[in-house]
């Protein structure tokens, strides 16, 4: 909470500002709202889930040297997978149960080792991305209910209409804390209906190749066979359609071009 508070005053001076109680202890305020939280407090994690919109998580190191999900956490936009299931998981099993693609081959070791020698100057930021057929952020209620075990793809309707299918992305940064050591979890997601981004140069093409190129084993993982027919026969639609205006896009330089 004091290194969140700290950068969101420095770095936004005109929505948050320090102010002190009457016991001189600093608070945090936003300015458009008037809300003031403490910084120091006994549930660091609630306050500062009111501060940004990034969904938050602690990683907390064992005494087996594994990093487990142990915290009162807060996430509310979790898409495909629920806390209670991955609560007081350690790392490896969090990617083992939820059946990542080649983790435990390829991933694993060095994911674990590079945790362990992350340090507090220095924050990891890493994207991901998933086809949704549904538009509800929270929760993807196509693939089942949040408050059922065994959720998954296989629960998911074949091929919805096009206007229910969304790109879903995570931007999600890590950092080791200073004081306490745990490694902190900040996932932002973004969330676009497919017929919006699709609008976009070059987009369409180079969605549908993205989708094309998955091996068998991450095709199982996104779901791809829920929903590849009516969606990749939209991309190449809208691919066409650009061609056809003699809209061109040069992918040798970066996006957004």
């Amino acid at each position: 909470m004091e290194l969140l508070s700290e950068y969101l005053v420095h770095r936004y001076p005109s929505l948050f500002e320090y102010q002190f109680n009457d016991q001189q202890q600093k608070q945090i305020r936003i300015k458009t709202t008037g809300e003031i939280y403490p910084i120091e407090s006994d549930d660091p994690l609630k306050y500062a889930s009111l501060l940004i919109q990034d969904d938050l998580a602690l990683m907390m190191e064992g005494d087996d040297g594994q990093y487990y999900l142990k915290a009162r956490d807060v996430i509310l936009l979790p898409g495909f997978w629920c806390l209670e299931d991955k609560f007081n998981m350690p790392l490896a099993q969090i990617h083992l149960s939820s059946h990542v693609p080649k983790f435990k081959e390829k991933l694993q070791h060095s994911m674990e080792r590079y945790f362990r020698k992350m340090t507090p100057q220095h924050s990891i930021v890493r994207y991901n991305y998933f086809i949704q057929t549904d538009g509800e952020l929270p929760w993807s209620s196509s693939i089942g209910s949040e408050d059922h075990f065994g959720i998954g793809w296989d629960n998911a309707q074949l091929n919805p209409p096009i206007e229910q299918i969304h790109f879903r992305s995570e931007r999600q940064t890590r950092r080791r804390l200073p004081r306490s050591d745990a490694i902190l979890f900040i996932i932002r997601p973004y969330f676009i209906p497919v017929v919006e981004i699709a609008q976009e140069p070059g987009i369409a093409e180079r969605l549908a190749s993205a989708i094309r190129s998955w091996p068998d084993d991450v095709s199982r993982y996104k779901g791809k066979k829920a929903y590849e027919d009516v969606l990749l026969n939209y991309l190449d639609q809208k691919h066409q359609e650009q061609c056809d205006k003699g809209i061109q896009v040069d992918h040798s330089k970066s996006y957004p071009y």
